[in-house]
């Protein structure tokens, strides 16, 4: 009498997980994450001079701050045209702007570089590796504001240094 119960308990079973089982398959779509929307995009950074002791020098970082630095953001936008927006830097090497088209920015389609700079002994930009060239654009916060979410990107610190031949006027 055992055998024919345990053996109706697993035809029962089987019947469960046969009747489980889909009889379509069908194809599963990769999702992707949504691309964050800003309602504003700031641009930070610093430029620093390394091959010089200049005013302002910082021990840790072996590089002295550049004002009056041209620095140039650009951008490719959804269509592939190249915008470019230019600022300055300040006292203490500091540079900032706002991005003016905030709804294509893709901050790993721009590039941040200095087209000049106003001490010639300190011109040489030196940047990581970058698919577009320039330094990289990384993402430091986001924050919620009136209206929106306001994204602040920054390439860090970009060192300049000295072009072949020159020298440092305190050298």
């Amino acid at each position: 009498m055992a055998p024919k119960f345990v053996l109706v308990a697993l035809v029962s079973v089987l019947v469960l997980f046969v009747g489980a089982i889909p009889t379509k398959v069908s194809a599963v779509t990769a999702v992707t994450a949504p691309t964050p929307t800003y309602s504003a995009i700031s641009i930070v950074g610093e430029i620093f001079c390394k091959s010089c002791k200049l005013p302002g020098y910082v021990d840790y970082l072996h590089a002295s701050p550049v004002n009056g630095v041209l620095v140039r953001v650009s951008c490719f936008d959804k269509n592939r045209n190249y915008i470019s927006k230019h600022t300055s830097s300040i006292a203490g090497g500091f540079f900032y702007l706002t991005w003016p088209d905030v709804a294509y920015f893709n901050p790993k389609l721009c590039g941040v570089y200095v087209d000049w700079s106003p001490m010639s002994y300190c011109s040489e930009a030196t940047y990581g590796p970058s698919p577009i060239g320039g330094a990289e654009l990384y993402l430091v916060t986001e924050k919620n504001v009136t209206g929106g979410t306001e994204a602040t990107y920054s390439p860090g610190v970009i060192y300049l240094g000295a072009p072949k031949g020159a020298v440092c006027p305190n050298s």
